[in-house]
């Protein structure tokens, strides 16, 4: 196994409604993000991690096929505004628990709850990693904003054309609650690309859209890895500057080296660009 690796899996729905799901899936994405900053620490990307969603499989063998030595499993019960929210970290060598903790709040401190369990990690693994500064930034205040945002994330990964259109009202929606939302905006340019890419939304409309919600991400915020990837989409898919579409690609990675899918995305790039090798 790789030394200092943590796989973040899915936490489980345990709400009685089962569209909670988005908040569960953003709650662990959420945190791989945020141990994604730490230096030396390998994390399992989210679409390999997700892969053992809704599957009873022991840990000690999603570590092997993660190639991790820690896993960080929870579950959210959600009852009106009331979260509880349990996260435990394991030992993928021998089953055990390193730590865990119980998290009974309010909606309103969903983000505080997210870096407290970042930094309970952190804490747990310091002999093997050492303590580092949580590096957190909240890119909205409106926690409406910010559940549409999750849902539109939800829907996207599902990558089927009914579910990418519910992402694209999502983000509508998101951005509509919070125009200063860079990610939403992002979300926003990556799904009108994705759409017209797959012809489910006219392409000449699709580019006035995507190039619409970059320049407003990029105005908003351009040190975000998703809005350098959005710049990266309008500049490889619409516009064909490899060199710009590069540029941004770069940039997205030195912003976020833990970034796993502006790491795909270069190596898209230099494939078309026929830097096989490279790649």
């Amino acid at each position: 196994k790789a030394e200092k690796s943590i796989a973040v899996l899915s936490f489980k729905n345990m709400s009685a409604d089962p569209e909670q799901e988005y908040f569960c899936e953003g709650m662990a994405e959420e945190i791989i993000n945020s141990l994604t900053q730490i230096k030396d620490l390998k994390v399992a990307a989210r679409s390999s991690a997700f892969t053992f969603k809704g599957r009873e499989t022991d840990i000690r063998e999603i570590g092997r096929k993660l190639n991790v030595d820690k896993i960080l499993e929870g579950s959210v019960r959600k009852v009106g505004n009331r979260l509880r929210i349990m996260a435990q970290l394991i030992n993928v060598e021998d089953g055990y628990h390193l730590w865990s903790e119980r998290y009974d709040r309010e909606m309103e401190d969903v983000f505080a709850i997210q870096d407290e369990i970042t930094i309970q990690i952190i804490s747990a693994l310091k002999m093997t990693f050492g303590e580092q500064k949580l590096r957190s930034k909240r890119h909205t205040d409106n926690l409406e904003a910010y559940h549409l945002y999750l849902k539109g994330r939800h829907f996207w990964h599902r990558r089927q054309p009914a579910s990418m259109r519910k992402a694209l009202e999502t983000y509508q929606l998101a951005a509509e609650k919070d125009p200063s939302y860079a990610l939403a905006q992002a979300g926003l340019a990556w799904i009108y690309c994705i759409l017209g890419l797959y012809g489910l939304f006219p392409q000449d409309q699709a580019y006035a859209k995507v190039k619409e919600a970059t320049e407003q991400a990029i105005n908003l915020d351009d040190s975000l890895g998703d809005v350098q990837i959005a710049l990266w989409s309008i500049n490889i898919f619409y516009e064909w500057d490899w060199k710009e579409a590069e540029r941004a690609i770069k940039r997205a990675i030195e912003l976020e080296p833990g970034n796993v899918e502006a790491h795909c995305f270069y190596g898209l790039l230099l494939a078309c660009m026929g830097r096989r090798k490279e790649a």
